[in-house]
């Protein structure tokens, strides 16, 4: 199966793709720097988003979404700050280097939206999620590693992937 031209990339989505993948690399090193993911770095940070403004916290309003956090992630933050890792700089990494880019895409746009509703209704100004979200959304609408990047490779020497979710 040949690409078609919508399947081929462009120059500006791979821009687009290299920019969003060293935003997360170098946000998920500084993470890395200040213990972001150990246990007591997401209790920490979990505890300041859902604080209320008055007491030095973000202030988020979403009941259930802290609800969720409290019931999944703070039980085994440990687990999740290392699957965090793991997955942050996996993401960065593939929209770096053009990678399984439908699937690192897809995944940094559903860990935007996350962000934007953990956030939400606080001090954080969640538009920065927003553009996170469109942007990735159109990495992976565009094929955005089909131009400098190893994706371009891939179909090239093995055709589309399975469903067309990897590259």
């Amino acid at each position: 199966m040949t690409e078609t031209d919508s399947q081929q990339g462009t120059l500006g989505v791979a821009i687009l793709r290299i920019v969003l993948g060293l935003t997360i690399l170098f946000t998920w090193w500084g993470n890395i720097s200040d213990d972001f993911y150990t246990a007591d770095g997401l209790r920490g940070f979990f505890d300041w988003v859902f604080l209320s403004a008055e007491d030095g916290g973000n202030g988020s309003s979403l009941s259930f979404i802290e609800s969720i956090i409290d019931n999944t992630v703070l039980r085994a933050a440990g687990f999740f700050g290392l699957l965090q890792t793991i997955a942050e700089g996996l993401i960065g990494l593939g929209l770096l280097i053009g990678g399984f880019t439908r699937l690192a895409s897809l995944l940094a746009l559903l860990f935007f939206s996350g962000l934007f509703l953990t956030y939400f209704g606080g001090e954080e100004w969640i538009w920065t999620y927003v553009v996170l979200m469109a942007a990735s959304l159109t990495v992976f609408l565009n094929y955005g590693g089909r131009m400098l990047g190893v994706d371009q490779l891939l179909a090239r020497s093995r055709g589309e992937s399975p469903l067309g979710m990897l590259w």
